[in-house]
């Protein structure tokens, strides 16, 4: 009896992180001659999340209202492309990542100490990939399998200070930066065993390795506020670390500084860059009167310029210089939702996400999910992470099993 229940025990954990190995499983695929991979482990990873929800039927109640609520603007913008139907079908799905994530993350929900455990285990295995990646890189390859392939064949990884930004796995930058943060804040509150500290000062040395500002900058507002009682503590060690690293290497520092100084003239003090760019176009459509949206496909997403939209020439959307690069998005959420949903559609569909905030008992695990809403959100701002399912995985399938976690009815210990 006891091996069979150890057995089924083992059967539940996969089923239950089957999603988060075939989303993290395929990511690794993504910038190889494999990379279809990446794109069909997504998609099945969507499809057996539909599955497991309506196989287990387990619901939200405020989750089903809010959905039904937003139907109705989905169907529409499905509908409404003027210029694609197939631009159409690929940005409306892209739509219903989080919502079904929610679905699932309602699903899992007695889950939370196994999440915590593969939260854990991905950090530590990221954490000696990227090791490698590091080793292979100052011992002179001039080519890794995260490298990205640009236009003409060109091989190429992000630098800040001449040092290439920590992937881990995940490939991307940022995305690394994202799981490092949303797991030190998981790992400080939730788990009290043995090398807490250690798996804390991995997720900090992972966070600030990537360069991902909008990771850096959320961790210290989330810091500020949250822990604002060891704040002061946080600070006094951030200000010897840059000290030390200032004596160290002088130069290194003045280019960040640099680096930093660009970014915020280009995105907040001139404007002149494609996320500025497609504020503009969304702020244009709510002052015209876009109530109900262009339709999917038409703006900012991956599919409105792989069928290359003509809504950009209408607007006279200008690139900048990033067409170089590659990009599939405007890299910016919001104006993508609020041009193609329109006003009301995007307010209901951002209503809908946030629904499972709408609680009257605010206590310290409700805290924990705003911290995750808030660095998500943020991140959301000026990229096109709430469509990511590497992302959601990483913020909106922890909501629920948060909520459950020491409830009256669980009262489990990670």
């Amino acid at each position: 009896m006891q091996l069979t229940a150890k057995n089924d025990s083992v059967q539940h954990a996969f089923l239950v992180l089957l999603p988060f190995l075939l989303i993290f499983g395929g990511t690794i695929f993504q910038n190889t001659s494999l990379s279809s991979l990446s794109s069909m482990s997504k998609m099945l990873a969507f499809g057996y999340m539909l599955v497991y929800v309506l196989f287990k039927q387990k619901v939200s109640a405020n989750l089903v209202l809010f959905t039904l609520f937003f139907v109705p603007f989905w169907v529409y913008a499905l509908f409404n492309n003027p210029y694609s139907q197939a631009a159409a079908n690929g940005d409306a799905i892209r739509y219903l990542f989080p919502i079904v994530t929610l679905f699932y993350s309602y699903a899992i929900k007695e889950y939370f100490p196994l999440l915590m455990k593969f939260v854990i285990a991905f950090i530590i295995i990221n954490f000696v990939v990227q090791l490698f990646n590091y080793a292979f890189w100052i011992m002179g390859a001039t080519d890794q399998w995260f490298y990205y392939t640009m236009p003409g064949g060109v091989r190429w990884v992000n630098k800040t200070m001449g040092v290439i930004r920590a992937t881990g796995t995940v490939v991307f930058f940022s995305l690394y930066g994202f799981i490092n943060l949303i797991a030190f804040f998981l790992i400080h509150k939730y788990y009290h065993k043995r090398y807490k500290t250690l798996l804390l000062v991995l997720c900090v040395v992972g966070l600030f390795l990537s360069f991902s500002y909008k990771g850096i900058g959320a961790f210290f507002v989330v810091l500020a506020f949250y822990y604002y009682k060891q704040i002061y503590k946080i600070v006094l060690y951030v200000i010897v670390v840059f000290l030390l690293v200032y004596l160290v290497a002088p130069a290194k520092i003045n280019n960040l500084a640099y680096d930093i100084s660009l970014r915020l003239s280009l995105y907040v003090t001139e404007g002149n860059s494609m996320r500025s760019e497609a504020y503009r176009v969304m702020f244009r459509e709510i002052k015209e009167g876009n109530w109900l949206g262009k339709g999917a496909g038409v703006f900012g997403g991956p599919a409105s310029v792989e069928f290359n939209s003509p809504y950009y020439y209408e607007v006279g959307f200008n690139w900048y210089d990033t067409k170089w690069m590659g990009l599939t998005t405007t890299d910016t959420y919001p104006p993508h939702a609020f041009v193609e949903l329109g006003t009301i559609g995007a307010f209901f569909y951002f209503l809908l996400l946030m629904s499972p905030l709408l609680r009257t008992k605010i206590d310290s695990n409700y805290k924990m999910l705003l911290v995750i809403y808030f660095c998500l959100m943020s991140d959301m701002l000026v990229s096109f992470s709430l469509n990511n399912l590497e992302y959601l995985f990483f913020s909106l399938v922890f909501v629920y099993p948060i909520f459950h976690h020491l409830s009256p009815k669980s009262g489990e210990v990670v």
